[in-house]
């Protein structure tokens, strides 16, 4: 089968039509390259990149896009048109679905009635992760069978924002705490707002500079139960009190945090050090852990030789 999609490949590359992309920069100055080795290897497209498809191509084949998103393979053709004013009121307040009118993009490019594909419009309406590939299909009128596919890889190459819910642990250790009053904090749950920039696929990089680009900027947001010494009818007690607390810090192999916190409100305000796990991306990182395609797909082929 490999051998025979090599061949495919090479013939293709010969009779390769007209198609262009531009990866995608912020300066959004467009540099055009021909798409012909993208047929082997995926091309990179960030938010910014598109795809140009020229009138003659238009003309000679029907246009077909596909995405293939956490493990299942969808067509990309269809938009729905709307309006600032329902974006703002109709979908948001009064949770009202409009009848909007629809654009299929294939038929446009077919059509000449456009010949660019914008990445940001498609990110506009359909969802993808970093990584994620794009296949444009080039299916001849005349012979149907000599299907011609171009392949890109979704990379997104601004900071990506991330929320999670993070469970956190106080490590005792407060600075400033005067006559040692602050005993103990007790683990709470908090808000975790990360930022990151993803790994560029383009680049080469070894194992310390991978290191670097896993990790994430963190700022905490949650409750915090301290148990504190008090004066009671003369003694001295200990007793929990509630307050709200804010914290600094990153996140490490995914879903493991570390950083500095300080409470809000009761006095004294106290610095203290504290370890958490952020809950969505451990459960990413467990379902990540299950055996790789390939050497599943190799066993079974073992297995399948030895009967």
């Amino acid at each position: 089968m490999f051998i025979i999609l090599s061949s495919l490949s090479i013939f293709i590359a010969s009779h390769s039509p007209e198609l262009e992309f531009d990866r995608g920069k912020d300066s959004r100055d467009r540099n055009w390259k021909s798409a012909e080795n993208c047929m082997s290897k995926p091309c990179t497209l960030t938010e910014h990149g598109a795809i140009r498809v020229s009138k003659e191509v238009s003309k000679k084949y029907k246009i077909e896009i596909g995405n293939l998103h956490r493990g299942s393979y969808r067509q990309i053709s269809l938009f729905e048109e709307s309006t600032s004013l329902e974006q703002k009121f109709t979908e948001r307040i009064f949770n009202k679905r409009p009848n909007r009118k629809i654009v299929n993009l294939s038929r446009l490019i077919e059509t000449g009635n456009t010949q660019t594909i914008f990445m940001y419009g498609i990110l506009l309406q359909y969802e993808f992760d970093e990584g994620d590939l794009i296949a444009l299909r080039l299916i001849p009128r005349k012979s149907a069978e000599d299907v011609i596919e171009f392949y890109f890889r979704y990379h997104q190459d601004a900071l990506k924002f991330d929320v999670d819910i993070a469970f956190v642990q106080p490590i005792n250790y407060f600075t400033p705490n005067p006559r040692n009053e602050i005993q103990a904090a007790l683990s709470t749950a908090a808000l975790s707002f990360s930022v990151a920039r993803a790994i560029d696929p383009d680049d080469e990089n070894n194992f310390l500079a991978k290191t670097l680009w896993a990790i994430r900027f963190n700022l905490f947001l949650g409750l915090l139960a301290r148990t504190e010494v008090a004066n009671y009818q003369g003694d001295k007690i200990t007793k929990d009190y509630f307050d709200g607390f804010v914290g600094a810090g990153f996140s490490f192999f995914g879903f493991l945090a570390g950083g500095y916190g300080v409470n809000l409100a009761r006095s004294p305000r106290a610095f203290f050090p504290f370890v958490g796990i952020e809950f969505v991306h451990l459960t990413e990182f467990l379902r990540s852990l299950k055996q790789d395609t390939h050497t599943r797909w190799q066993n079974y082929l073992k297995e399948e030789v030895s009967k």
